[in-house]
């Protein structure tokens, strides 16, 4: 597990791993969770002769934990550093959870000219229901935000995660410790924020992936996503809770490989 590092503008180091080569893939996963936990996905997208790079987002994983840039718009603007590090023309954008909204992020504030297209697994872009979006997490709307995530979020997974998932985790033990006091400010602004007028402007192919069983949020922000964007799709994992790539690592990699292929061509 060979991880490699970049230093952002504003002095901070992030990790990532990168692999193979073909069309890149830049993964990244949801609050809390390392670039290590997409092992899976990463044989899976090596083997179909994709080039993939985890990023560990700031204050995640291998990457630096400073006590500044807590908020969604440093998570857009570190990816792009990802991207103009590695050189990388254009690539394909795969974010789980927060991990999504990263990808929305990097989209309002630098387009889509270095993109062939996206996946957003199990995030829905407005977590704040209101009258004009009932598909937010649920529980919270505007009378609760204000102690919502004073409280512990319910389970992610409505699968036990295998002995192997669990196995590669433990192989980066170190990069598990994860600062949730520290993070908090990103975590309310990822709440706060509504990537709906992102999502209607956002013009390469994109596809809405849901957990059929996902405690978080109906399914049916994938459908109604995918609705407001000009090149939308949206598919739901059967079985599925919050963390579609980990318990259902199968059917989500046929989904996820579907979706590239046709765009690839």
């Amino acid at each position: 597990m060979k991880i490699e590092f970049l230093t952002t503008d504003d002095g901070v180091k992030l990790g990532y791993m990168d692999k193979g080569g073909g069309i890149a893939v830049i993964l990244m996963a949801g609050y809390s969770a390392p670039a290590t936990s997409w092992y899976m996905d990463e044989k899976v997208l090596l083997k179909h002769g994709y080039r993939v790079i985890a990023f560990d987002r700031r204050s995640h994983g291998s990457s630096e934990n400073p006590s500044f840039g807590q908020d969604m718009a440093t998570q857009g603007r570190d990816l792009d550093a990802l991207m103009r590090h590695l050189k990388i023309k254009k690539a394909f954008l795969i974010g789980q959870s927060q991990g999504a909204s990263c990808m929305w992020s990097y989209i309002a504030q630098f387009g889509t000219e270095h993109l062939y297209g996206v996946i957003s697994v199990d995030q829905t872009p407005k977590m704040i229901n209101d009258e004009s979006w009932p598909y937010g997490m649920t529980g919270l709307n505007a009378g609760t935000r204000p102690t919502f995530f004073d409280s512990p979020l319910p389970t992610p997974n409505k699968k036990s995660l295998n002995m192997f998932l669990i196995g590669v985790l433990l192989r980066g033990k170190k990069y598990l410790d994860f600062d949730r006091v520290g993070t908090k400010p990103l975590l309310l602004d990822h709440a706060d924020a509504d990537w709906r007028e992102t999502i209607r402007k956002t013009d390469v192919p994109s596809l809405f992936v849901a957990g059929g069983e996902s405690p978080f949020w109906s399914r049916e922000h994938a459908a109604a996503s995918a609705a407001l964007c000009p090149r939308g799709e949206s598919a739901v994992v059967e079985g599925s809770g919050h963390a579609v790539n980990w318990e259902c690592p199968k059917e989500f990699s046929a989904v996820v490989l579907a979706f590239l292929s046709k765009v690839s061509k």
